[in-house]
C-alpha cells in the first residue's frame, strides 16, 4: 500500500510539471517572419515620438496637493525665533519625532506651551493650521 501510494504522488509529479512544460509551448504565437520584419521598423519611430510627449505631459500636471492629517504628543523643543516645534510621537509599533513649522496663527498660542505638554496639532504638509493643548 505505502509503495503505491509513493508511485501516484510521484506520477501526479511528473505529470503537473509535463503540463507547464506543454503550456509554455503553446503560450507562443506564432507569427511569419515577414510580419516581424515589417512591424520592427515602424516601432522605434512611434515609440521616440511617444518619449517626446511624455517630459511635456509631466511638466504640465499640477504638483501634489500636500497631505493633511492630524497627530498627537508630547512637546519635547520649541523654538520661537524659528516658529518651529518638535513632537515625539508614540506609538504602539514605533515612535516618531517630528520637527514641524507653525503657521501665523498658531504662533501665537506659543506662549502657553512648554516642553513636557501634550498636544493634539493639525498639519497640512509639515505646516501646524491648527494646535490644541490636552490637559
Amino acid at each position: 500500500m505505502k509503495k503505491l501510494s509513493i508511485f501516484l504522488i510521484g506520477l501526479i509529479f511528473v505529470l503537473s510539471t509535463a503540463g507547464l512544460a506543454f503550456a509554455q509551448e503553446k503560450a507562443k504565437p506564432a507569427i511569419p517572419a515577414e510580419a516581424t520584419k515589417s512591424a520592427e521598423p515602424a516601432k522605434p519611430t512611434e515609440a521616440a515620438k511617444a518619449e517626446g510627449a511624455k517630459p511635456e505631459e509631466a511638466k504640465k500636471e499640477a504638483p501634489a496637493k500636500p497631505v493633511k492629517f492630524r497627530m498627537g504628543g508630547i512637546i519635547t523643543g520649541i523654538d520661537a525665533a524659528a516658529k518651529k516645534i518638535t513632537i515625539k510621537q508614540c506609538k504602539v509599533k514605533r515612535e516618531r519625532i517630528v520637527t514641524l513649522t507653525m503657521s501665523k496663527k498658531v504662533a501665537k498660542e506659543i506662549s502657553g506651551l512648554k516642553v513636557g505638554d501634550l498636544v493634539n496639532v493639525w498639519v497640512t504638509g509639515k505646516m501646524i493650521t491648527a494646535l490644541q493643548r490636552v490637559y
